[in-house]
């Protein structure tokens, strides 16, 4: 999501020094509360114009109010009458950062509100009319990409070609400030300048529109496999946990490693749920214990006998079966350096869309196992009839 992260713009007098500690507060707080692999944002900053959002509304409590949404419909740090009184008495400058996690949008919170000047944070929806008018349209286009540990101050390669008119100041002082691997230009082109056609609130809106509509989608997709795989068998849900976990709060190249590892035993564990192990072979297919493969081919192949929807489902358990191969081939030549975030990612993500696709080919409430539980219950009743014979 989109935020902003409000500060008192006459913090240290406001001069140029205090807004740049400011800023160096937000960095900081970004590098420290995003996992690297999720380190990727752009920064935008500016003042906010809500005066005057309250002046063509008759006030500031009706402007909060818009600005905040019907029954807090943004997430916001401030309370109504909080950020009333912020927008009364100070001038409050805006730092937008694009785009963040919720959990990452909270950490950097905490983090800054040890920092002088903060004053709270505003998620900004673009399909408000009045968010575009005082958080995107009067702050402008991003300043800068954060990307990894690297810093990308924007440029317009056709404005220097001209004349230019960078800002070299503030580029170096972010080489000085040390806190980035590289600092370096980026040329943007025309966006966000009046060449920008889609630099609109109209344009704006779709784009929030669509974030919503995607995060709806796939958030449901998400669901549909943690509650039927928990409803199969509770275990799937601790093997998957193992390789989400590992991955985000891997430290090293080895720990990234291992994550494919844990995907491979969740896949294991499914294909025991869904086609548990048989001597039969079918199509001479091996389908032993150790043929979790073979056997998740063929409970494909029961289910979707022909066409697309099965050519599609095959391919994506394909693709799933060579990544984890490829990884797996790599940690085992101790070659830890060669996997990235990115494969692994693309792993997991790989992994649920496979998981979605063969728990949604049966209706649900279809087979009730008692397998997960049996050792529970065996040991339920030799305690029940031990304490019957007493």
């Amino acid at each position: 999501m989109k935020v902003c992260f409000c500060f008192d713009e006459d913090w240290r007098n406001g001069s140029d020094w205090g807004w740049r500690v400011m800023q160096e507060s937000l960095l900081r707080s970004f590098l420290s509360a995003t996992p690297e692999h999720r380190r990727h944002a752009k920064f935008s900053f500016g003042t906010l114009f809500i005066p005057q959002l309250a002046s063509e509304l008759g006030g500031f409590e009706k402007a909060v109010d818009v600005l905040l949404g019907e029954n807090q419909a943004v997430w916001s740090t401030f309370t109504g009458p909080d950020l009333v009184d912020c927008a009364h008495s100070i001038n409050m400058a805006g730092m937008i950062v694009d785009s963040l996690a919720p959990a990452d949008a909270r950490a950097m919170h905490v983090n800054l509100l040890k920092e002088g000047g903060y004053l709270g944070a505003i998620q900004v929806s673009a399909k408000n009319p009045a968010h575009w008018d005082v958080f995107e349209n009067a702050i402008g286009a991003a300043d800068f990409r954060v990307y990894g540990d690297e810093l990308r101050v924007f440029c317009r390669g056709f404005e220097v070609a001209a004349s230019d008119e960078r800002d070299h100041l503030t580029f170096n002082h972010w080489k000085e400030v040390g806190i980035f691997s590289s600092v370096r230009w980026e040329d943007v082109g025309v966006a966000g300048s009046i060449f920008d056609q889609y630099y609109t609130y109209e344009h704006a809106g779709r784009v929030a529109e669509l974030e919503d509509m995607l995060s709806g989608q796939l958030t449901f997709v998400l669901h549909e496999v943690l509650m039927r795989a928990s409803e199969l068998d509770p275990d799937l849900m601790s093997r998957l946990h193992a390789a989400i976990k590992a991955f985000e709060h891997h430290d090293t190249a080895e720990q990234l490693a291992h994550v494919s590892l844990s995907c491979r035993r969740y896949i294991e564990k499914l294909a025991d749920t869904l086609y548990p192990p048989r001597k039969e072979r079918i199509n001479g297919r091996d389908l032993g214990l150790d043929k979790y493969r073979n056997r998740l081919w063929a409970y494909i192949s029961d289910r979707l006998d022909s066409g697309t929807a099965a050519a599609v489902c095959l391919a994506n358990f394909k693709d799933l079966g060579e990544r984890i191969d490829a990884l797996s081939r790599a940690a085992n030549k101790g070659l830890h350096d060669a996997i990235t975030a990115s494969d692994v990612n693309r792993l997991l993500m790989t992994l649920l869309v496979v998981s979605h696709d063969l728990l949604t080919l049966e209706t649900p409430g279809q087979r009730v196992s008692y397998e997960p539980y049996r050792e529970n219950i065996a040991a339920i009743l030799k305690l029940m009839l031990e304490t019957d014979s007493e």
